[in-house]
């Protein structure tokens, strides 16, 4: 294990082709590293003793770095090294994770978070925002209290709570949101959209032949703009006293698809 002492700001920055990363978060200024073989083979005990890891100064902050040997181009077969990544570092510290396809992992509170991977899976705790690019991993998030953004091709994505503008951009994964306390953007291909709750700002929901069901807090003033080509659209919502205009609206709801089904429900009932 490396360890070094990272008082103030501190980022993390990992970068590596198979295996996995987990980061966890202390109270205490310092930044732990240790890495896992994951596999008993000699590759990846080569890969581990030429890995780079090191903490360097970078203006206001500590950036920790763990960079695993990339000879040959990383492996998408199993061939290459497989390592685990074990990370302790402050709470708040901001993470940047390059991978192929290891999982990504974090608990406690993290500031800004951000992942690329092809085929890894991607599992944070709380972070102040979120930036996910992968070709074929899941994504998960238990809460982002920032600017959210997640880019998948046939990954699902679960974002439990969310307080600030969240973007899901996904082809044939599903996306599921259980609260959204800012305004919410959602596209997917032929994946489902289920949003528990919205309260405030402009939701735009977007799918092909996925189905999309979205509830609204009772109470609040609600604008609707609902489309679709062949699905059903239905809204469980009372609709009291005069017409709300898009101006005057809490919540600006906007929902197109194709093939899918529409609903807008209370938020209770989802």
């Amino acid at each position: 294990m490396t360890t070094f002492e990272t008082p103030g700001k501190v980022r993390v920055r990992v970068a590596l082709g198979s295996g996995d990363v987990r980061i966890d978060t202390g109270s205490e200024p310092r930044t732990e590293v240790e890495l896992v073989a994951l596999r008993d083979d000699d590759t990846t005990r080569a890969a581990i003793a030429e890995a780079v890891v090191e903490a360097r100064e970078r203006g206001d902050r500590t950036e920790v770095v763990v960079e695993l040997p990339r000879k040959g181009g990383w492996s998408f077969l199993g061939r290459g090294p497989s390592i685990g990544v074990r990370v302790r570092c402050p709470e708040g510290a901001e993470v940047e994770v390059a991978s192929a396809s290891a999982d990504v992992t974090t608990t406690g509170r993290l500031g800004d978070a951000d992942v690329k991977t092809a085929s890894g899976d991607v599992a944070v705790d709380v972070v102040a925002g979120l930036r996910v690019s992968t070709a074929s991993g899941d994504v998960t998030a238990r809460e982002v209290t920032g600017e959210g953004s997640v880019k998948t091709a046939s990954g699902d994505v679960s974002v439990r709570l969310s307080h600030d503008t969240l973007s899901l951009n996904l082809a044939s994964g599903d996306a599921v949101v259980g609260a959204a306390k800012g305004a919410l953007s959602i596209a997917t291909v032929s994946g489902d959209q289920e949003v528990g709750s919205v309260e405030t700002g402009q939701i735009k929901l977007q799918s092909v032949s996925g189905d999309v069901r979205v509830g609204v807090r009772p109470g609040l003033r609600v604008w609707i703009d609902a489309t679709s080509v062949s699905g059903s659209m239905t809204s469980e919502l009372a609709m009291d006293g005069d017409s709300v205009g898009e101006g005057d609206a809490q919540v600006e709801l906007r929902a197109r698809t194709v093939s899918g089904d529409v609903r807008v429900v209370p938020a209770s009932a989802v």
